[in-house]
């Protein structure tokens, strides 16, 4: 009787041993049946057991952007879908029409990542600094709900769905993403990238943009003094009777911004006179009169690529987010990014 409750027992202790390398595959099957199977255990020097990650690729990280604050010198991190929210609520009023935001969306996504593979920031770990002037301040919740106030929450989502409508999209041309520059507004007429930059790209030439002449930035109007004219050009000996200090008449493009304007004997770019006095865009007239010199300036910004007002015209006249951007690019496609 004995013997055979030793036997029993042997018997039952054989059958735990044998059981429980099963169970605890089992158990680690059950709770992540992918890495168990890929994994691989091996046993170490030491007589130990390590075992080996997951065969499988790790995920991928979310992309992101890395933005220089140039004047201080510092990095900040966004994912790609923050700072697009962020910077189309920097670039348009969120009251715009959603295709109007969505072209703004995908212009942005596509100038930022052309900058991003083409242009180091200086420092290091950044893509680009590139940015709105107000930058990084405008770029917190804090500061969109300072400037939306009670309408913070309907405006957020509104520039949200329209980021997430076209997240990815990138505007190429012949594959490659485009240099997509935007403006406030124009003369009516976007400019060529070649007569601003002096480099010719075939999608940025200039194209009718008649909805600018409805924005509220189509005009302005600045009288500058005779003191304050000399001291923007320090280099030039301005002294005499001011109104012999502008050499003739400017040469003009056809849409109308200033190529060539001789001030004191010096020729300038209509670019350079903007920097210089604070203008608004270099499609401008003057006078002078006893007040000083008085600009008459049409347009805000570089006048080259997507209008932004522009934008909004065509949008509440039903164009959509892809025509418009097809409209103030030439000859370029819209398609999913492959990044």
């Amino acid at each position: 009787m004995k013997s055979y409750v030793l036997l029993c027992g042997l018997c039952y202790v054989l059958f735990l041993l044998l059981a429980l390398p099963t169970l605890k595959f089992s158990t680690a099957s059950a709770a992540s049946p992918d890495k168990a199977s890929a994994s691989a255990t091996h046993p170490d020097t030491d007589g130990t057991t390590r075992t080996e990650p997951p065969a499988e690729l790790p995920d991928t990280p979310e992309a992101v952007f890395r933005v220089l604050d140039a004047s201080a010198n510092v990095v900040y991190t966004f994912t790609e879908r923050d700072f697009l929210i962020y910077t189309v609520a920097a670039e348009l009023p969120a009251s715009y029409p959603p295709e109007a935001l969505k072209a703004q969306a995908v212009a942005a996504y596509t100038y930022y990542t052309y900058q991003k593979t083409r242009h180091a920031a200086g420092v290091e770990g950044a893509d680009f600094s590139d940015v709105p002037g107000d930058f990084p301040s405008s770029y917190t919740s804090d500061a969109l709900k300072k400037r939306w106030g009670d309408q913070y929450e309907h405006y957020l989502q509104k520039i949200a769905d329209a980021v997430d409508a076209v997240a990815g999209e990138m505007i190429l041309y012949e594959g490659k993403p485009i240099f997509a520059a935007y403006h406030s507004c124009n003369s009516g007429v976007t400019e060529t990238a070649k007569t601003v930059w002096g480099v010719d790209y075939p999608y940025l030439q200039s194209v009718a943009s008649s909805g600018d002449t409805l924005s509220p930035k189509y005009t302005s109007t600045v009288t500058i003094s005779d003191k304050n004219f000399a001291a923007a050009f320090p280099s030039l000996n301005l002294t005499g009777d001011a109104s012999g200090w502008i050499n003739g008449s400017p040469s003009v493009s056809a849409a109308g911004t200033v190529t060539a304007i001789t001030i004191g004997g010096k020729t300038y770019t209509g670019r350079e006179v903007r920097t210089a006095l604070g203008l608004r865009s270099a499609c401008f007239t003057v006078t002078y009169g006893k007040d000083g010199f008085t600009f008459t300036v049409k347009g805000y910004g570089h006048g080259v690529g997507m209008s932004q007002y522009g934008a909004k015209e065509l949008a509440d006249r039903g164009f959509t987010y892809e025509e418009i951007l097809k409209h103030y690019y030439t000859g370029v496609a819209i398609q999913q990014s492959s990044n």
